[in-house]
């Protein structure tokens, strides 16, 4: 049987062979958290394991595990404020208490502030000896490029079928409504867009334009979507990408999502620079 790329990520971590800083990208957040955890476990089981419920193990199933801290959105906030990576940064330089390595889950990551975000790039680049830190994100495009020029990113399919979409034909209805765009300069097929995206999680909307340009520009896009490069420039598609990941940015000050993605589709469409 083939090891997936979780089970190498966690047989790295039993061994001490793992990359310090992590970049675990993919469309279900709970395949995303469950390797991390498992990565955590490996790096501090008692027992060299990746789980086998001894104390250390448990600790950290029951979050209360001093060596592994999740970094997340304060529960009144959508981004992960300076403060809250300052107060990791400071952490970060402490020796471990109990366990084998202190281990940061940042989850998610594009949820940094910008601030956030450059207050932890000298620790992820410099960290102190037994520390890790695993970054967790729809997709790595959604994050500064410093941030990932210091991590090993590694792309995680869903396990057993577990994606957590809110829609799972939304990426294809996407990808029919840039096609129609492209194909017919069908202006209602691209404004349909904006409703379309925001009508669950806003920024998972945004995340997934953003990726799928950025998939289009690449020349890896598959189905109707593939055609799209042939009538739009990638720089064009790239600089909509762009406008999208901001996109992100301004819904953690409470900006009008549906302005947001229909911002970068005007962009798409040459409307506007």
């Amino acid at each position: 049987m083939t090891a997936t790329p979780s089970h190498r990520l966690v047989d790295s971590a039993r061994r001490r062979t793992l990359h310090h800083a992590l970049i675990l990208q993919g469309p279900s957040p709970k395949t995303l958290r469950a390797t991390a955890i498992s990565i955590a476990k490996a790096l501090n089981c008692r027992n060299a394991s990746d789980g086998d419920g001894c104390p250390s193990c448990q600790k950290i199933d029951r979050q209360i595990h001093p060596d592994v801290r999740a970094l997340e959105p304060a529960k009144d906030r959508k981004a992960i404020s300076i403060e809250q990576v300052r107060e990791l940064v400071a952490e970060a330089g402490m020796r471990p208490y109990e366990g084998g390595t202190k281990v940061y889950i940042i989850d998610p990551a594009d949820s940094l502030s910008g601030a956030a975000a450059n207050s932890l790039l000298k620790t992820l680049e410099e960290p102190a000896p037994d520390t890790a830190f695993v970054l967790l994100t729809r997709s790595a495009d959604l994050l500064l490029p410093t941030i990932k020029s210091r991590c090993q990113i590694v792309f995680l399919r869903p396990e057993h079928d577990d994606v957590e979409e809110a829609d799972p034909e939304l990426a294809p209805a996407l990808a029919e409504r840039l096609a129609s765009f492209a194909e017919s300069r069908d202006m209602g097929a691209l404004l349909g867009i904006a409703p379309l995206l925001c009508a669950g999680d806003a920024k998972h909307g945004l995340a997934l334009l953003a990726a799928t340009l950025r998939d289009i520009a690449a020349g890896v896009a598959t189905g109707r979507a593939a055609g799209v490069a042939s009538a739009i420039p990638p720089s064009r598609l790239l600089d909509a990408a762009q406008r999208a990941v901001e996109g992100i940015d301004a819904l953690n000050v409470n900006a009008d999502a549906r302005l947001l993605v229909e911002d970068a589709l005007m962009l798409l469409a040459g409307a506007k620079q």
